[in-house]
């Protein structure tokens, strides 16, 4: 089955011609004249908000795990002080990301004074960061079955690893950076967790 237009169903060759990273034309159907699909763009925002969904969720997860009594002690008083205290451990981590993407944009931001040739937006380093970040995942055996919480640290050196190579990959920066980058945005988003 090939690539239709969504306005008139007629056969079209490609939905849009990249002319360079992050600069794309949408492609028109040759019968009717009008954008082949319209909604691909929002295909990769749809796709970046699930992704930072579950970045969010996982981080809250992983405060939790790391800090149980937090949550539990108010399990059993009402349902408003559980309530309050999920609220207050999602803002914190809400918090917390905010600082680690503000850090990294303004790092990222020093790469591209040193290049010509950078052309990489804010989103597709926010996506290499997201999906990067896939060893989050394990967080939540964590939650089902007994671990250490050594276990939760050892899951972040992996997510923080796995970031610098994608920041050195996106970013087309030395390791060095890429490593520095990574840690120091971990370092600060770390700390503004335990600080709440």
């Amino acid at each position: 089955m090939g690539l239709l237009c969504i306005n008139c169903g007629s056969p079209v060759n490609a939905l849009f011609i990249q002319y360079s990273p992050g600069n794309i034309s949408l492609t028109k159907c040759a019968k009717c004249k009008a954008v082949a699909d319209e909604y691909i763009e929002c295909e990769i925002m749809d796709l970046v908000w699930k992704a930072a969904i579950i970045f969010l969720l996982l981080d809250t997860c992983r405060q939790v795990v790391l800090n149980p009594s937090k949550l539990h002690s108010e399990l059993s008083r009402s349902d408003l002080s559980m309530w309050i205290a999920t609220g207050k451990i999602m803002a914190n981590t809400v918090l917390s990301n905010l600082l680690f993407f503000c850090i990294l944009f303004i790092m990222v931001n020093s790469f591209k004074s040193k290049k010509e040739n950078f052309e990489n937006s804010y989103m597709e380093v926010s996506m290499a960061i997201l999906f990067s970040s896939y060893f989050k995942i394990f967080i939540l055996a964590m939650m089902v079955w007994d671990f250490p919480s050594l276990t939760v640290y050892i899951t972040d050196i992996f997510v923080m690893s796995s970031n610098a190579v994608a920041l050195r990959v996106i970013t087309n920066s030395r390791m060095l950076e890429s490593i520095g980058t990574s840690f120091i945005c971990h370092l600060a988003k770390l700390l503004t967790q335990h600080m709440g």
